[in-house]
């Protein structure tokens, strides 16, 4: 497998070797030390209970029910949840009792979510992992979770040959990512250029990298460092040797987007907003895929 890692000044080039390595700890000490967007936004946890704020309750719903329902574990499957985080997610869609293995990179979220009192009894394994070279053999997984977490890596690509790699022939994986080229955003960047335009003429906008390119400015500064498309994250999953089976569109989620605060807590704005994003997914702000190796 060829090891790809691209540079925001220039998207075709690789990484150096001596990046890798620079890249590689900036994002281990983030996630050792900075907690992630969730926490706070959607959710809190105090005394061990996990609980969804006003804001992230129909997200967190949405998703749980989606993957549940794509996944459809079974007690003998084998399921990993790629960039567990604190679980919240896992252990939900395993409850009916896979044999289940939590990898994440952090292991201050993993010792976390030992900590918190889940409603349901799950037995699972968790493994302290960066997650482009998964502790796994070939072939053992039968059911993948990825929720949230390729647009974190320095390597989203190698992170899906991971999963491919890992997956048994006919295996099933969920791939879940945040949308930042999508309609709403590309009208909300002409306004905000037209704007430019009208009161700094002259001033150039900030460059805009392609879509799924990894953004070195942001490593270590924010926890989302690529933005996809719709068609950039297809693209991606075809490139990995997996068969696209369904796809979805998910309503909004950034905690920093003013228009999220305003409709993500209404339920009857949020519930049209998820109809509008599965119908036509480069609406929302998130996609689901559901794939087969």
């Amino acid at each position: 497998m060829t090891e790809r890692f691209y540079a925001g000044d220039d998207p075709d080039r690789p990484l150096t070797a001596a990046e890798q390595r620079e890249y590689s700890q900036q994002l281990k000490e983030y996630y050792e030390h900075t907690m992630s967007e969730g926490q706070g936004a959607f959710f809190t946890i105090e005394d061990g209970d996990i609980k969804p704020t006003r804001m992230g309750r129909h997200w967190l719903r949405e998703h749980r029910q989606i993957f549940d329902r794509w996944l459809d574990l079974k007690p003998s499957d084998v399921f990993v949840d790629v960039g567990c985080g604190e679980g919240y997610y896992t252990t939900y869609v395993a409850r009916q009792g896979a044999k289940t293995i939590g990898i994440d990179v952090s292991s201050n979220v993993l010792r976390l979510l030992y900590t918190i009192k889940w409603p349901f009894p799950v037995t699972m394994t968790t493994v302290n992992s960066d997650v482009e070279i998964l502790p796994l053999a070939s072939d053992s997984a039968d059911k993948v979770l990825c929720s949230h977490t390729l647009e974190h890596v320095l390597d989203d690509r190698r992170v899906l040959a991971e999963i491919q790699r890992i997956l048994k022939p006919g295996g099933t994986a969920v791939l879940a990512i945040p949308l930042k080229y999508t309609l709403p955003n590309a009208a909300l960047n002409r306004v905000i250029d037209l704007g430019r335009a009208i009161l700094k003429p002259g001033k150039k906008a900030a460059p805009r990298l392609p879509a799924g390119v990894l953004n070195r400015s942001l490593i270590g500064v924010r926890s989302h460092i690529r933005h996809y498309s719709v068609e950039a994250f297809h693209q991606r999953i075809r490139d990995a040797g997996l068969q696209i089976e369904t796809t979805a569109g998910m309503w909004f989620h950034d905690p920093r987007n003013w228009l999220v605060y305003q409709t993500q807590p209404r339920w009857l704005l949020y519930e049209l907003g998820t109809r509008l994003s599965k119908r036509w997914p480069a609406l929302g702000s998130a996609l689901v895929v559901k794939v087969r190796k």
